[in-house]
This record gives structure tokens, sequence and C-alpha cells, in this order.
């Protein structure tokens, strides 16, 4: 009887992992580049150079029309399109003001390869960087201006840095990893399996799978976006399921007084990734 409820619970857990989730061909994130800079003075304009003619909507200008901008966008749009690089990077229409405390993101479809072009309307100048990466799904990068003078040339070479927060990702992989622990740990509790004979095991059961899970969500992000992390997440704690339910009913033998530890990898799981995804959308920073 144990045993038919149980796997009727797996059942259920499996299928409802299994749902599909509701996708359309253009929702969800889509690959950025962020440019901040350092030292910036003056009024000034960013944009990436592809290697591409074509990225998505966006496009080189003798490809189609010019995208409808302000007035005072024009003599912008006329500058980066005049601009001529000597390795054939183009101009695909996308541009930005940025400022010390306001960064320029290309946050649709962001070109794999480019280069960063600034233009100072002032002088009339431009700042490149060298060839450049998208070495993350969001990647961040940032040009330090600090000495740099505009007027000193038409055309002036500066450095771009990778700029990623790793120890904001590193601070919320160790924050889902302890309160996820800490809700397998809870419900452990009725279980009864919060005794010195068990508890050892369910430290070092959880430490290796918690930590494993939220790393291999972590990755997902960085190199495929916050969708696909989300589209792997069931599967993932589906599989974290798998291990401690075996882990678990090799090592403690049901008692009298205590639930099953199938039983309580399942609850403990669910519990963890009903909170994941609750956690998620209330700060979603942590993922």
């Amino acid at each position: 009887m144990v045993k038919k409820r149980l796997c009727s619970l797996l059942a259920c857990f499996a299928l409802a992992l299994a749902l599909p989730f509701a996708a359309f061909a253009d929702m969800g994130p889509k690959p950025a580049v962020e440019v901040q800079t350092t030292g910036l003075s003056g009024d000034c304009w960013v944009t990436l150079l592809a290697r591409e003619t074509v990225i998505g909507p966006w496009h080189e200008t003798d490809q189609g029309g010019v995208a409808a901008v302000e007035p005072e966008e024009a003599p912008v749009v006329e500058a980066f399109d005049a601009f001529e690089d000597p390795d054939g990077y183009h101009f695909l229409q996308w541009f930005d003001r940025v400022r010390d405390d306001a960064p320029a993101t290309w946050s649709y479809m962001a070109p794999k390869h480019f280069k960063i072009l600034f233009w100072f309307p002032e002088s009339g100048s431009y700042a490149v960087t060298e060839t450049l990466d998208r070495y993350a799904y969001s990647a961040v990068y940032r040009v330090d201006f600090s000495g740099f003078d505009p007027a000193a040339g038409e055309v002036q070479t500066v450095t771009a840095r990778k700029n990623y927060d790793y120890a904001g990702e590193a601070l919320g992989l160790a924050a889902r990893f302890v309160l996820t622990l800490a809700v397998e740990l809870v419900i452990a509790l009725p279980f009864g399996y919060l005794k010195r004979q068990h508890l050892r095991v369910l430290l070092i059961a959880n430490l290796a799978t918690q930590l494993a899970l939220n790393l291999a969500l972590n990755l997902t992000t960085y190199y495929s976006g916050s969708l696909a992390m989300l589209l792997l997440y069931p599967l993932l704690e589906l599989a974290v399921f798998i291990v401690e339910a075996v882990v678990f009913r090799l090592a403690f033998k049901p008692e009298g007084g205590k639930g099953h530890p199938v039983l309580y990898a399942f609850v403990a799981n669910a519990a963890s990734y009903a909170f994941g995804l609750w956690l998620g959308n209330l700060v979603p920073e942590l993922f």
C-alpha cells in the first residue's frame, strides 16, 4: 500500500515537472551587452559595431531604411554611419547616450562579436575599442576615460575590460544554497530525521546536491540566460530528488513514528523547488 502511494506521488511529481512552459517566438530574455564608463566628461554616444550587416531587426543603413529618430539624434546616426572601420565592422543603427552613472545596454539580440564605438558631439571625434566578444549571455564591459581627451585625435583607441558582477553572482548562489538547505532541514523535523544518526547523512547529501544544483543554475544563467535556467530548473530538481531518494533509502531504515525516507526526499525537494520559484519572483537578483 505504501509503495503504491509513493509511486502515485512520484508519478504526479514527474508529470508536474514535465508540463511544458508556455513559450512564444519572441518572448523571454535575449543576449545583451552593457557598456559602462568611468571618468567620462561631456556628452557622449555609444554603439556596437558588428561583423554582420543584419541581426534580427538591426541592420546596416544600406540594408534598409534608417530607423526613425528624434531630431537631436539625427547627427548621432549620421556620425556613426559615417565611421569606417578598418576591419569591416558595421553600424546597425543601435545607439544610446552613455554616462558614468547611466550605462548603455544593447538588450535585444546583441552581437556576439563587436567593437564599442563612442562619438563625442562637441569635438566630433571617435573612440573605439579592439574586437570584443559577448563572453556571457549578458556581458558587461567598462571603459575608463580617465585622462582621455576627446579632442586629441579624430579616432582614438580605448580599452574595454570585462566587468561582470561575479561577486554578486557568488552571493546569490550562496544565498540560494543556504535558504534551500534550510527548507529541506525544516521539512526533516516532522519526518523525524533531525536526530544525530540522521543529521550527518542529511547534511552531506544536501550539501552535495544543493551545491551542484545551484552551481548548475548559475552556469546556465551565465552562458544561456535566465529563460534557459527556468526551463532546466525542474529537470535538475528531479535529478536531485532521485539522488537523495536513493541515498536516504539506503541510509535510513523506515521506523515507527518516522516518515518513509523516499517520501521525505519527495516532500523536501518539492518544497525547495516551490520555494525557489517563489523566491525567484520575489527577489530576481538572487537568480
